[in-house]
């Protein structure tokens, strides 16, 4: 019989804000109001696609915890090995799935840490790393897949459709391209996310980024 690979969930005590610990540039979080969860490093991932992505997604998941010999001392939505996921709406496009070495949580004032491997508990920041910071006038911006115009036409549209209430409401989006040779640190838009959309969840993972 393999060996089991060792997850530990302890509680913690004072530490920073979950944004202010991650160590590194390819953070997984999932934050709202200081609470959540955010985590680095990569125990095991893949990606799935098509039809059947759920589901292969679900027995991935499922293979990966019979790996695992679980020791968790705190007990609550959060705590134990977690996945992170980005499922992609058309199945033709590749969904990602991530299981961090490191995640702390936080939750109604209660916080923890679990880690995977044979190893001592891994010491947080106690100082917030300083990332690249976004200056944005470094960006080169150009319309997406539908210009100012037709985004114009389309608003109109929808408050007609409001009006004449052959609808109550409506979400529209827009999607924009930017460039810039400068080096993009997910943590400076993570924290600037957070305080400009405090009510919103702040998630990344695989280099999708949002609130």
């Amino acid at each position: 019989m393999p060996q089991l690979t060792p997850v530990t969930t302890a509680r913690l005590g004072e530490h920073l804000p979950l944004l202010e610990l991650l160590p590194d540039a390819q953070p997984v979080t999932w934050v709202r109001r200081g609470e959540g969860l955010v985590g680095w490093g990569v125990h095991a991932s893949t990606t799935v696609r098509g039809p059947e992505r759920f589901r292969q997604a679900r027995q991935w998941w499922h293979q990966e915890l019979e790996k695992l010999a679980i020791t968790d001392s705190v007990h609550l939505s959060g705590t134990g090995p977690i996945l992170f996921t980005s499922f992609s709406f058309s199945p033709d496009e590749e969904s990602v799935l991530t299981i961090p070495k490191v995640v702390v949580g936080m939750r109604a004032g209660q916080s923890w840490i679990t880690w995977i491997g044979d190893v001592p508990q891994p010491k947080l920041l106690d100082t917030a790393d300083s990332p690249v910071p976004g200056n944005y006038s470094n960006y080169s911006w150009r319309n997406g897949t539908i210009s100012v115009d037709d985004w114009q036409g389309q608003v109109g549209k929808a408050i007609e459709a409001i009006q004449s209430k052959a609808i109550d409401k409506v979400v529209l989006a827009r999607d924009l391209n930017g460039a810039t040779t400068n080096q993009i640190d997910p943590r400076s838009i993570l924290r600037n996310l957070a305080t400009e959309y405090p009510a919103t969840w702040c998630f990344s993972i695989a280099g999708l980024i949002g609130p």
